[in-house]
């Protein structure tokens, strides 16, 4: 009689195996690519005229939007092997993924995924380069602010606190910090202020003589917290900042707004970007993928 029950409970783990495994696998395929149903599959444009995307890296799947056709996703690209994407980077005319099973590069022009290729390491500490002022900004665990050094000698300048915030450090994301970018058009440096879900806005025209000046603190939508999904690996939001090229948007990773830079206020939200903080920009110009230069 024992025997009849073990046979009978092994066969009813095997069916619950099975069920549950059909179930991951197909609710994954039923999932949009970039969270958005009926996204066309990426296709380049065909004219000889300048686009530019903003292209964001979720799971497994490339997802670009047009900058300039108020955020509006164009085009997706399943990227199967490509599990536990942690960083981005240009790699000639294509992009580099640093992923969970290596490096691969993604061939823009034709949306082929190849093993191999040269793309950072995930950090913790930022850091952003302001020439025109002879400085570097720097982000790191434990401190709910930045810090200013001196960019020929890395002496410390300033270590800048968010006036008005605080960080209980036994909550929330651990870099606080964890989005950094200088505006490409004005002395203006963002900085991302993951625990209380706020971008801060710093005047940076007096460095290094004067310290950054908070000028302006912006509340996300969608606050940064939980865990992205769909995700494989490092799933705790902690969020990324990004410029577009001419500087008109800012792009939060992790949350998803995009702040007209202008207004100071969100003009959208892309589910991608708030399941993801890997991101770039790309134009396509003539025919051929280009790179914005960054700091």
């Amino acid at each position: 009689m024992s025997r009849v029950w073990l046979r009978a409970a092994a066969l009813a783990l095997v069916v619950i195996g099975v069920v549950v495994g059909l179930t991951v696998y197909f609710s994954s395929e039923s999932t949009p690519p970039c969270l958005v149903p009926g996204a066309a599959t990426w296709r380049p444009p065909s004219d000889g005229g300048t686009h530019r995307y903003e292209v964001v890296f979720p799971e497994r799947a490339a997802c670009f939007f047009a900058i300039d056709e108020q955020q509006r996703l164009v085009g997706a690209l399943r990227l199967g092997p490509a599990k536990g994407i942690s960083t981005a980077a240009p790699l000639q005319n294509d992009v580099a993924l640093r992923t969970q099973r290596g490096v691969y590069t993604l061939d823009l022009r034709t949306g082929r995924l190849r093993f191999g290729g040269l793309a950072p390491f995930p950090s913790d500490t930022l850091t952003a380069t302001d020439d025109s002022h002879r400085v570097l900004y720097v982000t790191q665990r434990g401190l709910l602010g930045f810090r200013v050094l001196d960019s020929h000698s890395g002496r410390q300048l300033y270590v800048v606190h968010y006036r008005g915030f605080t960080w209980n450090r036994r909550f929330g994301p651990d870099p606080p910090s964890h989005g950094l970018s200088l505006a490409p058009d004005r002395p203006e440096l963002w900085v991302l202020d993951s625990p209380n879900s706020v971008v801060h806005l710093f005047d940076v025209s007096g460095l290094p003589n004067d310290p950054p000046r908070q000028i302006a603190d912006i509340r996300l939508s969608k606050p940064i917290s939980g865990d992205e999904n769909p995700c494989s690996r490092a799933c705790g939001r902690i969020g990324a900042l990004l410029h577009s090229a001419d500087g008109r948007f800012v792009y939060v990773g992790d949350s998803g707004d995009v702040i007209d830079t202008r207004t100071r206020e969100t003009v959208a939200n892309l589910e991608a970007l708030h399941n993801s903080r890997v991101q770039l920009e790309v134009d396509w110009v003539n025919g051929k993928a280009v790179f914005p230069r960054r700091s």
